[in-house]
């Protein structure tokens, strides 16, 4: 998929850009194709990158006693980043990981702060997206301190239908903040419907 398509689906779905940034978008971002299970953040990097998934699919995990601990998960459409470490500008606490060959639009903090300060289309796409982000973050957290497994489960499953055929079980089951053993379940019940 060429730049051009990419952004006009940008423009079309998340917010309005102008030719003349469309033009210097298309001078500052680079298309990245990353093959399945390829880290592009280490915990300990300085992440200056923000990911856009054109194609395939990327997950964030921390990992903790030698597990991972899956915290976001980002396919089409999606953007990807290590937050803390890109708005911050300090060592990433986690990892980001592709979980297919993947397609990223790959802009630098440096040029988004660029393009942010001169074009105010490009500030307000990046203040929705940062919205949209957050709160999905919040929804996440809220649906961890309140929501049963099920519910749980069934809400990623509302947002990403065929999440298991593109995650690994375990990755869900830990982004769940449950056993794999209860994803079973779930699954299970959810297929004898």
């Amino acid at each position: 998929m060429m730049l051009d398509e990419i952004l006009q689906g940008i423009t079309q779905n998340i917010s309005p850009l102008s030719a003349v940034t469309l033009a210097d978008v298309k001078r500052l971002a680079k298309i990245r194709e990353v093959p399945k299970n390829e880290i592009l953040v280490r915990e300990g990097d300085y992440s200056y990158e923000l990911y856009y998934v054109v194609k395939g699919g990327a997950r964030a995990y921390y990992l903790k006693d030698g597990k991972t601990i899956s915290d976001w998960f980002a396919f089409e459409n999606d953007f990807i980043s290590s937050i803390v470490s890109f708005f911050l500008e300090v060592p990433s606490q986690h990892y980001i990981e592709t979980l297919e060959d993947t397609t990223f639009m790959v802009l630098q903090l440096k040029d988004i702060e660029f393009l942010c300060d001169k074009y105010h289309d490009f500030e307000r796409l990046g203040r929705l997206s940062t919205t949209k982000t957050m709160l999905q973050l919040q929804q996440r957290i809220v649906s961890l301190q309140f929501k049963t497994s099920k519910e749980r489960y069934d809400s990623l499953l509302e947002k990403y239908p065929k999440i298991e055929l593109r995650a690994p079980l375990g990755d869900i089951a830990s982004y769940l903040g449950i056993t794999q053993e209860t994803l079973s379940r779930l699954r299970s019940r959810k297929n004898r419907i």
